[in-house]
């Protein structure tokens, strides 16, 4: 289980950073990582994004960056699985785009991760929003990933007013307003009118008060419920305008798919008592579909069973191929961004440092700007050890990343492609297995002797 709390940092990033990389807490600083950016200058990384973020107008409000603490049950994982989950968490919530540093505190009764994050993406430059919405959808990515990891999950109530038998009421759709709600929908599909609308919410057996604000009543209900409480789809301008558009609905002829569907089970629907009618119907839609069947299978050159096995197991191992494609493009734009995102600090502080050169006091002018020395040391360093002796060209940087960009988009329509093509294979699949069967039973009948 995963207690999920975050609070914006207004101030001073500098005290908390220190704070949750504390060595005692830390195991001396074992369980500490960062993204994009270096636990030793991660405060000087993010002031240089958010002044990269004012040059381009992008500084909305005055947080400086968010803090996140995951906490989980005393026992329930160790220390290095815990910093694992949250390194896990932090790369799904924040996408690549803030820098982050993660610590896991096992100082306490129970293993906590902590997590500040700049609020100004060093992508774009947009702040983090943090409200409502986006904290109950952080905890539900901490649910999801603990529920993979075998531990029991722990999600807040997205609205307050409800009881825990009326919101699971709610959701299963038994409560008076989630059963008001499918009634107004289904009256206002088939409706005109205002008066029509009225008349069919009447006669689905609900009373009908119309005073300062309309209100309906089930049969066994006790107070009416009013409409303007269902939410601002429901309000009574809300309702006449759906019903004015509904006055302008034109049936429009439907296409004629040459997709391959499914067949009916024929014997499933005629043994739960369904009308003969329905097993004209679907006879002829059976051979409408075996006859599909057949030129996918003799477009694709596949008549051959062998050969339609292979090729399933060949769409299978393409997926999974494009899959993996898509999977390593991703890799290559998120350290692409990071290196862009260095290279741009890099060259902020080694502007900083040529100046300190031609200074009238070098040695003030050094402690005027220390951090940006700093910075341009571990910068250095980083560069280096990756491999960079010479920076890149801003131009250069943008270029390659618009190229992995575009190659990504191309794999994804290729998987989308393919998915569809899988999808078409499955069903050609399952229509030849309810062939099969249907042939062994007819058969079967023929064989069979007589009582």
């Amino acid at each position: 289980m995963a207690y999920i709390k975050i609070f914006p940092i207004k101030i001073t990033d500098k005290k908390a950073m220190d704070y949750i990389m504390n060595p005692d807490k830390t195991d001396d600083k074992l369980l500490v990582s960062s993204f994009a950016c270096s636990p030793e200058t991660a405060d000087i990384e993010f002031a240089l994004t958010r002044k990269a973020g004012k040059e381009n107008v992008m500084d909305k409000g005055d947080n400086l960056a968010f803090h996140l603490i995951q906490s989980f049950k005393p026992g329930e994982v160790d220390a290095t699985t815990a910093h694992a989950l949250g390194k896990q968490f932090a790369d799904e919530v924040l996408k690549g785009k803030y820098e982050y540093i993660i610590s896991t505190h096992i100082d306490k009764g129970h293993v906590h991760n902590h997590i500040i994050f700049n609020a100004t993406s060093f992508r774009d430059y947009h702040k983090y929003v943090s409200n409502k919405r986006s904290y109950h959808k952080i905890c539900r990515i901490s649910n999801r990933i603990c529920q993979e990891n075998g531990l029991i999950t722990s999600m807040p109530k997205e609205k307050g007013g409800r009881s825990y038998k009326e919101n699971i009421e709610y959701h299963r759709g038994n409560s008076w307003k989630a059963k008001l709600k499918v009634a107004v929908d289904k009256a206002i599909w088939t409706s005109v009118n205002y008066d029509e609308f009225l008349l069919k919410i009447k006669l689905s057996g609900y009373e009908i008060r119309q005073g300062k604000h309309l209100a309906f009543r089930a049969p066994e209900q006790k107070n009416f419920t009013y409409m303007k409480s269902l939410g601002s789809y429901y309000t009574e301008d809300s309702v006449q305008e759906r019903l004015n558009r509904n006055r302008h609905k034109t049936v429009s002829p439907k296409n004629i798919s040459r997709k391959v569907r499914l067949f009916i089970d024929i014997s499933a629907f005629i043994e739960s008592g369904n009308q003969k009618g329905f097993e004209t119907w679907a006879k002829r839609n059976n051979l409408k579909q075996a006859a599909l069947t057949f030129n996918y299978l003799s477009e694709n050159n596949l008549l051959n069973y062998e050969s339609f096995q292979k090729h399933i197991k060949d769409m299978s191992k393409a997926v999974h191929l494009c899959e993996k494609k898509i999977d390593n493009l991703n890799n290559k734009i998120s350290h692409q961004q990071v290196l862009q995102k260095r290279c741009d600090a890099y060259r902020r502080c080694r502007r900083i440092v040529r100046d300190g050169k031609y200074a009238p006091d070098p040695q003030l002018f050094k402690t005027q700007h220390l951090s940006e020395f700093q910075l341009h040391d571990t910068l250095k360093n980083q560069l280096s050890d990756a491999g960079i002796t010479k920076i890149p060209s801003p131009e250069r940087l943008s270029r390659e990343l618009d190229q992995l960009g575009n190659e990504k988009f191309s794999a994804i329509q290729e998987l989308h492609r393919l998915e569809n093509q899988q999808k078409t294979l499955d069903v050609v699949r399952s229509n030849f297995s309810l062939l099969l069967k249907e042939h062994d039973i007819t058969n079967s009948e023929a064989t069979s002797p007589e009582l």
